[in-house]
């Protein structure tokens, strides 16, 4: 089997740069846009983060089934990445765009906007995920695919996470309103984003080649029941149960953790804008020297072992640090450290983990659903989005939060914190249970590759 290039896994881990900057802006900064500068409630906005989360969970099927089934001159992946690169970039303008309504209107606008987003997103996502499911099919090679695409993925949260609350500040310094900053700031995010998708689908060419004339015409042709079935049908496989877990779970302390880090920052803590970019920077900086450590223990022992121990490390990190404190600069840099473990080691396994179970539904049906298995986990993952929003959004409010005070009180704080350290932690520990019932080892694998080929 030859060997991916070192250009191929450029091309491809370029893609990562849009998903990664256009999801992490959305969930690190969305809720504290909402409820800072638009004025928006903490459980009104954790609602809307929940009925966007709902919206893609019904939209993901379509996407999933509409990526395998699609058939152009063009090829099958790329014509549909294409055709929402540019819609992501507008809706993440828009989604920063505080416009002069009530309150109520807001909630509807934001609401309206996010499941705009999420179409565009999963839109994207879905078959790009997809297409490196056709790049190779070789354990190992997989799993340093997408460990180039987590080194991009680094520069997109770098874009992401960094930049906004510097650039924020440079603007509101430069004569621009706050709402005007954060809109501006929406739209240099969002052309990025478009930016780095284009690139993947110029240079994958070769992996996603034009559809010869006889596949265009007898494409598969749309069918709402056919997609029920394939999802009901792709949930049956024993595999897929317990990643559907371990992937909410892990995804729900994901977004607990980076949405509330800038509320604990601004509130707890009291950085200027300047320290939360920098340690925010911080955090993308370790999350790039995990990449390399969290690789070269996949490939010598297995993803399964490798995701829950750097897993039980990180958690049991952050139940130390709310004991100890967050207070002087060696306890904030160990709680980054920490935050960084639960938060990125998940982006460089499990994507290839579902590439895996296209090889396992193979041999068991007979059928290629890279598309609709792939998009299981853009389901997943708008659900714990959701979720995390959700939950974050009613324990402000319960405890008092208020965007439009300066200083929180005592009990907002409290709650604050809490949500910053070990609350996320117990979904992360109820993850754990999930991956390590999850089946598929190196061996399996490669006993499942064995009997395809034969």
């Amino acid at each position: 089997m030859q060997k991916l290039t070192l250009k191929e896994k450029l091309g491809y881990g370029s893609g990562s740069i849009g998903d990664a900057a256009s999801y992490s802006f959305i969930g690190t900064f969305l809720m504290f846009f909402l409820t800072t500068v638009a004025g928006i409630a903490p459980a009104t906005a954790g609602l809307i983060t929940a009925v966007g989360a709902v919206w893609n969970a019904l939209f993901n099927p379509l996407i999933g089934y509409c990526s395998d089934i699609v058939r152009t001159r063009y090829g099958k992946r790329r014509p549909v990445i294409l055709a929402f690169a540019i819609p992501l970039a507008l809706t993440i303008f828009l989604l920063y765009t505080n416009l002069p309504l009530s309150e109520n209107f807001k909630a509807v606008y934001y609401g309206i906007m996010l499941m705009l987003f999420w179409t565009c997103y999963t839109g994207f996502f879905v078959p790009y995920l997809a297409l490196g499911v056709q790049y190779t099919s070789d354990y190992d090679d997989r799993t340093v695919l997408r460990l180039y695409a987590s080194v991009f993925n680094m520069f997109g949260t770098i874009l992401a996470m960094v930049m906004p609350t510097l650039l924020v500040k440079w603007l509101i310094l430069n004569g621009h309103s706050t709402s005007q900053s954060w809109s501006i700031t929406g739209a240099i995010i969002g052309v990025v984003s478009a930016i780095s998708i284009i690139v993947t689908v110029l240079v994958s060419k070769k992996f996603d080649p034009p559809c010869i004339k006889e596949e265009i015409t007898t494409a598969q042709k749309f069918d709402l029941l056919a997609i029920f079935k394939e999802y009901i049908s792709i949930a049956r496989l024993k595999p897929v149960k317990h990643l559907v877990f371990a992937s909410i779970l892990s995804l729900i302390c994901y977004e607990m953790l980076l949405a509330d880090m800038v509320y604990f920052f601004t509130y707890n803590l009291g950085f200027s804008a300047t320290k939360i970019s920098f340690y925010l920077f911080v955090r993308t900086i370790i999350g790039l020297i995990l990449v390399p450590l969290v690789g070269k223990a996949a490939l010598t022992f297995d993803k399964r072992e490798t995701l829950i121990g750097f897993f039980l490390l990180g958690a049991a990190g952050m139940v130390l640090m709310k004991f100890t404190g967050i207070e002087n600069v060696v306890e904030i840099f160990a709680y980054i450290f920490f935050l960084s473990i639960c938060t990125c080691v998940y982006w460089d396994l499990m994507p290839s983990i579902y590439y895996d179970i296209c090889d396992y539904d193979r041999l068991e049906t007979g059928h290629n659903r890279q598309g609709t298995i792939v998009s299981f986990q853009g389901l997943v993952e708008s659900i714990a989005l959701g979720l995390g929003g959700l939950i974050l959004g009613l324990i402000l409010q319960v405890a008092g939060f208020d965007g439009a005070l300066p200083v929180q009180t005592s009990q907002a704080l409290l709650w604050i914190e809490n949500s910053a350290t070990w609350i996320p932690i117990l979904f992360l520990l109820m993850a754990c249970i999930a991956i390590y019932k999850y089946p598929i080892t190196k061996k399996v694998h490669g006993e499942i590759m064995d009997q395809l080929n034969k």
